[in-house]
């Protein structure tokens, strides 16, 4: 099968309407030479980032050739506090209204971590170092199989004309950017680098709103070798989509998302 269409999305951050209205636009089912590639942070912001993880994971199971799904640095994050020291629970203390962690447990499990029996308080009776302990050790007996896959996802993903990575590359590098690149900058790159590259590279991670002049979130091109496309779903509602065209080597850029428009 060779591939005629790319597809790149990224930071979805929990908005599961969102990544449905990608889904219908991408297509594939109905495009069997489409491929899609996602760029990282699935879970935090939004309302249901165990969703969109359940989402993305069936994708991959389903599509294993057409679909490629990268780490970002919030999901990143997100298994750093699984596997850290349950003293500390800054990641937890960050979770604004544990929004990412009831995503993942129910009212009641929610509950019985927090070592209540009333789901409708999240009033905890316990320490925070205990809470943070069962809250995590629940989301792992729950979860065990999505989490597992997580942890497997790779950082980068290239073919021959791109590379695709949710923030960046060590572009010094230059040729040698795979041996140079350490892990967090993969998926913690900053600033964004602007100008010509060995390959043309697709990220997300920096709104495209702090690039353009006008503070627009469309996708942003330096007009060389660099597309990204974090268009602040937390804001909009709505994901930016890029297109590949193999034959022509063009790129179109879509938004999906409710109430919005693509082309």
């Amino acid at each position: 099968m060779t591939i005629e269409r790319t597809y790149a999305v990224s930071d979805i951050h929990g908005h599961i309407e969102s990544v449905r209205a990608v889904l219908e636009l991408v297509g594939l089912d109905r495009d069997p030479v489409a491929e899609l590639v996602l760029l990282g942070d699935y879970v935090d912001r939004g309302p249901a980032s165990a969703d969109v993880l359940i989402t993305v994971r069936k994708l991959c199971l389903r599509f294993p050739d057409r679909v490629t799904a990268l780490l970002g640095n919030h999901d990143d994050w997100f298994l750093d506090w699984l596997d850290g020291d349950d003293e500390d629970f800054s990641w937890l203390m960050g979770d604004a209204d544990l929004g990412t962690v009831k995503s993942f447990l129910d009212p009641l499990e929610l509950a019985h971590a927090l070592g209540h029996d009333d789901p409708s308080s999240d009033a905890s009776t316990l320490d925070g170092p205990t809470m943070n302990h069962n809250i995590k050790n629940a989301i792992l007996a729950k979860h065990s199989e999505l989490v597992g896959w997580l942890r497997r996802l790779p950082r980068v993903h290239e073919t021959g004309d791109h590379i695709f990575v949710h923030a960046g590359v060590d572009e010094e590098a230059e040729e040698l950017w795979r041996a140079a690149t350490p892990d967090y900058v993969y998926t913690e790159k900053f600033p964004p680098t602007f100008g010509p590259f060995v390959k043309t590279v697709i990220a997300g991670h920096v709104r495209t709103s702090e690039m353009h002049e006008d503070g627009s979130h469309g996708i942003f091109h330096d007009g060389d070798s660099h597309y990204y496309i974090d268009g602040s779903v937390e804001v909009t509602g709505r994901l930016n989509v890029l297109r590949y065209s193999v034959a022509d080597g063009t790129y179109e850029s879509f938004v999906a998302g409710p109430a919005a428009e693509t082309g």
